[in-house]
């Protein structure tokens, strides 16, 4: 792999990057049967890898770092990312192994889905100097668990430079293992079933409390329609109101696209508060805060536009089918928000 090149990224994600298919069926088979399907279609994947298209789509600059193969999905894959204006230069390929695919049953009545999951046969990822070099550059690491070798170095050197780490915790992908990860995060957005099992309260407003007094600068937990709850780096809480639609067609882009929508309006804020450090000519505070200094410095407001634009883009994005080709535009998103 050549250097990467000198420009600034935003984001960088390290996860899986899989080719997810759907089939939208009237009901979920209990037992030997022939049912037909009412649609299908294919979409990228990966709770990472969604994140980082829609970051991409909505401004922010960002970079993958995974391994696939070299067969007809990984092309997919690649082209796919290149439609998300994301970065693959950090992506390994690997000659003669398979990528992973995914095959998403969607229930047409409730948008709700079965997931079945094929893995790459791609060797784990190595972490290269080039990696150590885009994370150093990076505001933000994106990670949720998935090469976990890999991830732990990554995050020992977002920790040494400041980079920012977030963590999408997802429902069904908690264990003990992700306990230090977690505590290790800056961003820890996690799903109501993550959160109840990293904290043990069922109550969302104390998870939230319990998670940021664990470590997290910004702590979220997410609750599909009923909205999400957030605690700020200075410990004020937030409540995020939901944007209800009168049907879900498919529900599954709208976690990884609150994240994904959420990292991208941040990263608008921390270039903003980067610029006016910059402005106040103060050389020494400037160059020492690093993103995590310039987190700190955001406002709750700021805080708070990006999750409503998270709730908005989520919420939208469970009107079509996949987690990436029903992504609203700009202008749906603020119609809206109003």
């Amino acid at each position: 792999m050549s250097t990467f090149p000198q420009k600034h990224i935003d984001i960088v994600g390290i996860g899986a990057s899989t080719l997810d298919r759907f089939i939208v069926v009237d009901h979920y088979p209990t037992g030997r049967e022939v049912q037909q399907v009412v649609s299908s279609t294919t979409d990228g994947g990966g709770p990472v890898a969604t994140a980082l298209a829609v970051a991409g789509k909505y401004g922010a600059r960002t970079a993958m770092i995974d391994s696939i193969g070299d067969d007809m999905v990984g092309r997919h894959i690649l082209d796919d990312f290149e439609k998300y204006n994301v970065n693959t230069e950090a992506i390994q390929v690997e000659s003669g192994a398979n990528s992973g695919v995914a095959t998403i049953l969607v229930k047409q009545s409730t948008g709700e889905r079965a997931v079945f999951f094929e893995r790459s046969t791609a060797t784990e990822p190595e972490f290269l100097d080039t990696h150590k070099q885009l994370i150093e550059s990076a505001y933000i690491l994106h990670i949720n668990g998935r090469h976990r070798q890999l991830m732990r170095s990554a995050m020992a050197v977002a920790k040494e430079v400041g980079t920012i780490i977030s963590l999408d915790g997802g429902a069904q992908r908690y264990d003990e293992d992700m306990k230090p990860i977690t505590e290790a995060s800056h961003i820890v957005i996690v799903a109501r079933d993550y959160a109840e099992k990293y904290t043990g309260t069922t109550n969302l407003e104390d998870a939230c409390r319990i998670i940021h007094e664990r470590g997290a600068l910004v702590a979220g937990v997410t609750d599909g329609a009923n909205g999400s709850y957030f605690v700020w780096p200075d410990g004020t809480a937030y409540r995020c109101k939901p944007f209800p639609q009168e049907a879900v067609v498919d529900t599954t882009g709208a976690g990884d696209s609150f994240h994904g929508a959420f990292l991208s309006k941040l990263s608008n804020v921390l270039h903003r508060v980067s610029a006016e450090v910059s402005m106040t000519n103060d050389e020494l505070v400037s160059g020492s805060l690093g993103a995590i200094g310039l987190l700190k410095r955001c406002t709750h407001e700021d805080l708070e536009k990006a999750a409503i634009f998270a709730s908005a883009v989520a919420s939208l994005n469970t009107q079509g089918i996949g987690g990436r080709s029903p992504l609203p535009t700009l202008k749906s998103v603020q119609e809206l928000i109003g």
